[in-house]
């Protein structure tokens, strides 16, 4: 693990990737989220806005943002050069095609009068859909990045609330599997505490489907205000987005005030294995998508009575004479 610390270490150092390239992400507003910290003073002045007002941007003539935003002719085209635009009329024009309303993904919902079959099916195609869109959105940028940052932390420390704290419970499992010092953190005024305690060389993760829960926010804040780097798997643009140093965007495709979609945390439990997945080709492992198996760790209820079954195990506990020989389970079971 030092080892691979190390080569990462270099990597990051250097600016490079460890895959050796960089895909440009389609998501203009992303891509300024995730480098905002890298620019100048007055480009972030440029960059604040423009998050902040997208919609105004677009109507808006250079002279126009020169005022608002207190800079040059200059530094706003180096702004847009800086994201793959020729000038400054081309970023508005990749502005406003990232803010053109999306096609959603079809979304069927179930209602009292299905069949069992067709509750089935539906819940099925609703989940293809929903990853399927979001293999069109994901910035795997984003999650090479936050692999680095997770590689070369000291402690990775979980945090996540309501429904999201179940996929923050599961990433934990994952990670401490691939070998990092990955800690859950449960609740507000734990997580609220252990921000206070964060170093440099740790990492924060913040799970949220919203992006707007105001507790996760503040304790991004102040992870961040210490030094630490703060990783973000939530909604893109979101207060909790704009706070973090790194945001892996999970757009919100249901909208979830009132009810909460079979489908709406589905993509991620997959953001969390892509980060799984990731690690493990930047480990250099075999086969980096599937995690050791955990039968070693277990034992297995075994039934003697049973044919083609061997007997337990000496010290294996019997209830009584006439009952199989059975083991109690130890740890997690992968099944």
């Amino acid at each position: 693990m030092d080892e691979v610390r190390r080569r990462v270490k270099e990597r990051v150092t250097r600016g490079g990737t460890l895959d050796g390239g960089h895909r440009a992400s389609t998501m203009l507003l992303q891509m300024i989220t995730r480098e905002r910290a890298r620019l100048t003073q007055a480009e972030q002045r440029i960059a604040t806005f423009v998050l902040q007002h997208p919609e105004s941007v677009i109507t808006m003539n250079m002279a126009n943002l020169k005022a608002v935003a207190g800079v040059s002719d200059p530094t706003i085209i180096r702004f847009a050069r800086r994201f793959g635009c020729r000038g400054y009329p081309e970023l508005k024009v990749r502005l406003a095609q990232n803010l053109a309303p999306e096609a959603p993904f079809l979304h069927e919902e179930i209602l009292p009068t299905d069949s069992v079959d067709g509750a089935v099916h539906k819940t099925l195609r609703n989940s293809i859909n929903a990853l399927r869109r979001f293999e069109q959105d994901c910035d795997s940028t984003a999650i090479g990045r936050a692999a680095d940052l997770m590689l070369l932390a000291h402690e990775v420390f979980l945090f996540g609330l309501g429904i999201s704290q179940t996929i923050a419970y599961e990433a934990e499992h994952k990670f401490l599997r691939v070998g990092l010092r990955a800690h859950l953190v449960e609740g507000q005024q734990r997580q609220a505490l252990l921000v206070t305690t964060v170093q440099k060389d740790d990492a924060v993760v913040l799970l949220s489907h919203s992006g707007e829960t105001r507790a996760l926010v503040e304790s991004a804040a102040a992870a961040r205000s210490r030094g630490a780097h703060t990783i973000a798997i939530t909604a893109p643009h979101s207060h909790l987005a704009r706070t973090c140093e790194l945001v892996i965007g999970v757009p919100r495709y249901e909208h979830s005030e009132v009810y909460t979609p079979l489908t709406a945390r589905l993509n991620h439990f997959i953001a969390t294995n892509m980060l799984v997945a990731v690690i493990g080709v930047k480990q250099g492992q075999p086969r980096p998508d599937n995690l050791a198996a955990l039968d070693p760790w277990t034992e297995k209820i075994i039934d003697d009575t049973e044919p083609g079954l061997s007997r337990p195990p000496d010290g294996a506990r019997r209830t009584s004479d006439e009952e199989p020989h059975r083991t109690r389970a130890k740890g997690y079971d992968a099944n």
